[in-house]
Formats: structure tokens, sequence, C-alpha cells
């Protein structure tokens, strides 16, 4: 048994590495394209540009792996079907599960490797790649203006478009931030505007028509000024000539790792409670208030101090609710990316689950075929798991269940098609589909050969 457990996983080696490659190279082509106009337009150093490709390598590690497991699984289970070697092996008495045993053991190393990766390199990654594109934009950032993408600008400014005409450069549907510590102090909206530069090249002229500006009363949080305008002009900085490296210290929800996760998490779920509280403090000092004045001891119900005292705590009561539904959606955020962490690596060994049977039932398929049809399942388990984040965010559905539902989904169907590969059940609907997956790669591949 070792020896066929070692010939098994051999057969699995060049399957997993040619699947590898094809989805690192179909992962990767856009951001070619991104980082070679980084290179050309901007004159961004080809070193910062090389960086920046290889550290977006690893968030497509994390997806790519799975996929390769499942084209390995298909691919070499498939020859050997095709082959007549899983014929020859239950001939001697060998069940197929010890043929699928080796693979799921193989396939739970992947998954911890890949959960280490993911749990400790990828954060760090994730974040080095966050400050470079962010030092990046900082060289002529208006250049790298795109409809329906936030661009931060020089101080502290982030420009939104909805549609832009590169060749009179002029921008539809303008909204401008200008942020102090992660916090809006004004907003810019407006119809349209148009791009030029100014001052030489230090400076480029954002001209805007048709807007409006929102900005808050630094008196009081709950009040702005707005200002209609049919003209109003920004004078941006073109940023720096050369590429400058920064140090970012703030990171997003996937840059931490589990432990980190769980700290923020723990720390937002305090800031929720402290929110709550303060609503309940609020509610019982305007109740005390009532109680006084129905015993005559406060003004009139009419007078202006009373009607002041009253919007005060209703100010007060909806800013501690904002709060609380805020710091209760980030728990939400935060949670679904916990568990997102630990339910991907396990996709590794669902696949084979999944795959093992499939590839014995279809008989023989090249690494072609593999790749189409682990491409095809691993973009069903991908809408899956982008629908249950959706929804996990939202509240819809609790963040275990968001992310754990195609590995559930998935899991039992794999269990249930090795069982029956494994003990030769013989179902009719099993078999239909089986048969339908062995016919559809045949006809584009006698297509392929005709044409």
């Amino acid at each position: 048994m070792s020896i066929l457990s070692r010939y098994v996983l051999r057969a699995h080696i060049p399957a997993a590495a040619a699947g590898l490659a094809i989805f690192y190279f179909v992962l990767s082509m856009d951001f070619i394209v991104d980082y070679l106009n980084l290179f050309i337009a901007k004159g961004v150093p080809g070193l910062a540009v090389l960086e920046g490709f290889l550290l977006s390598l690893a968030w497509m590690t994390v997806m790519a792996v799975p996929m390769a497991v499942m084209v390995a699984v298909l691919t070499a289970f498939g020859r050997l079907a095709g082959d007549n070697e899983i014929t020859a092996a239950k001939a001697t008495g060998v069940n197929v599960f010890a043929l699928i045993a080796p693979v799921l053991a193989a396939s739970v190393v992947i998954a911890l490797g890949l959960f280490w990766f993911g749990n400790h390199m990828l954060p760090a990654a994730n974040h080095r790649l966050k400050v470079l594109l962010v030092d990046i934009h900082r060289i002529r950032p208006l250049a790298t203006i795109e409809p329906g993408i936030l661009t931060e600008l020089p101080g502290g400014y982030t420009i939104l478009v909805d549609r832009l005409d590169s060749r009179t450069s002029e921008i539809f549907d303008v909204k401008i931030h200008r942020m102090d510590g992660g916090d809006p102090l004004q907003t810019i909206v407006a119809e349209r505007g148009h791009i030029s530069s100014d001052r030489g090249d230090e400076f480029v002229r954002l001209e805007l028509l048709n807007g409006e500006i929102h900005e808050l009363d630094p008196n009081d949080a709950t009040r702005f000024n707005r200002l209609l305008f049919e003209r109003h002009v920004l004078n941006i900085e073109q940023g720096r000539s050369e590429l400058v490296r920064s140090d970012e210290s703030r990171r997003g929800d996937r840059e931490l790792s589990l432990a980190e996760l769980r700290s923020r998490i723990t720390q937002r779920r305090e800031e929720a409670h402290a929110s709550r509280l303060k609503f309940a403090d609020g509610l019982e000092a305007h109740l005390t208030g009532l109680l006084d004045l129905a015993d005559g001891a406060s003004p009139p119900p009419g007078s202006a101090k009373v009607r002041a005292s009253r919007g005060r705590m209703l100010r007060s009561a909806e800013s501690d609710l904002r709060a609380e539904a805020s710091s209760m959606r980030q728990v939400r955020r935060l949670e679904v990316e916990y568990h997102k962490k630990l339910s991907i690596p396990f996709a590794c060994v669902i696949f084979v689950l999944v795959g093992a049977p499939i590839g014995i039932r279809s008989g023989r398929g090249g690494i072609g075929i593999g790749a189409g049809t682990g491409i095809l399942f691993f973009l069903i388990y991908y809408l899956f798991l982008v629908g249950g984040e959706q929804l996990g965010d939202r509240g819809l559905v609790t963040p275990f269940w968001a992310m754990w539902s195609p590995n559930v989904f998935f899991g039992g169907l794999g269990l249930f098609l090795t069982l029956s590969v494994s003990r030769e059940w013989r179902i009719a609907p099993v078999a239909k589909i089986l048969e339908l997956l062995r016919r559809v790669p045949r006809r584009a591949q006698a297509s392929t050969e005709t044409t």
C-alpha cells in the first residue's frame, strides 16, 4: 500500500504544478496590464513595479492553490481510471477509498500550510502592497483617476468620478472629500469638471461646475454648512516626481492575522456596548427630567429650556444609536473575514472529496479538461463565498454560516460521491450527471480535432 500510495501521489504532482501555473497566469493577467501602465505611463521604477506584482501573488496563492488541487485530483484520477489502473487495483482487493486516502491526507497538509500562509504571510503582504500602491499613486495622482475608483490626492483629498473623457480631460458626477484623520471635513459634489495643468508642473487645476460644498460645523458636529456654486476651482499638487516610501501603521480587515482580528472584534464589541450604555444613561436622565417636570420642579413643558433639552437628548440618542450600529457592522465584517481565513484553506480537502470520484467516473482527461472542470466547480464555490460574504456583512446570515456554508454543501456532496464510488453504488441521477460530465469534454475535444 505504501508503494501504491506514493504512486498515486506522484501522479498528482505534474497536474498540480500545471494547474497552479495556469491559475497564476489567469489571475495575474489584469494586474500585469495595470503594472505595465504604472511603469510606462507614470515612470514608476521597475523594481517597485516588480515588488508590487510579487506582493500581489500572495492573495493569488490563497485562491490558486485550492483550484490547483481540484485540477490535480480530476486529472490524476481521470488518467488512472482511463488506463484501467483503478480497475486493476480493485481486482487485487484494494478499495477505491484506499487510493483516495493518501491524497486526502496530503490535502490536509496543504490546507494547514495554506492556513499558516494566510494567517501570517498574507496580511503582511497585503499591507505592504497597500502602502506601496498609495506611495505610487502619490506620483502625479490625477493621472491615475479612473471612473468608479476612489483615488487619493495630496492635501488630504479623495476623488471619485462616474465618467472620464480622456480626450478632453472632462470629468462627470464628481465627489471630492477632504479628510482629516479618517474623518471627512468637507465634501464637494459637482455635475462635471475639467482637469488642466496650472503653475507649471507642480499643480493641477481642477475646475468644478454646478455643485455644492458640504462642510461640518467645527463648533457643532451635528450641523454642517451647505454652499451652492456654479464654478469652483481647486489647485491640487501634482505630487512627487520620484517614488518616496512611507510608513503606514493602520491596517484594514484583510491585513490582520486571526489574533489581531479577535482583538479588534473584542474592541468593537466594547465600543458598541459603551454606546448602548451611553444611550441608556441619556434616556434615564431624560425620563428623570420628565418626572421632575411632573412634580413641578422644572420649567413648563413649552418653555425654550425644555425644548432645547429635548433637542439635545434626541441628537445625543441618535448619535449613540448610530455609533452602536456602526460598531456592530464592523464586528460582522471582521467576523466574516475571520471565518474566511479558516474556510478557504479547508476547501483543499473538500475539493479532493468532490474531484476524486468525478475523475474516477469520468475517465481519462487531459490537463485542459481537468482545468476546465476545476474552474467550473471553483467558480460555483467562489460565487457561494462572495454571496455569503455579502449576506454576512449585512447581518442577514451569521458570519460562520456565511463563510462555511460552501464547505458544508460541497463537503456533503463530496462525501456522498466518495462513498458512492468506494461502495460502487448505482444511483441513476448520479450516473446521469457523471455521464454528462464525461460527454461534454469528449465532445469539445472531438470538435477541436475536427477543426
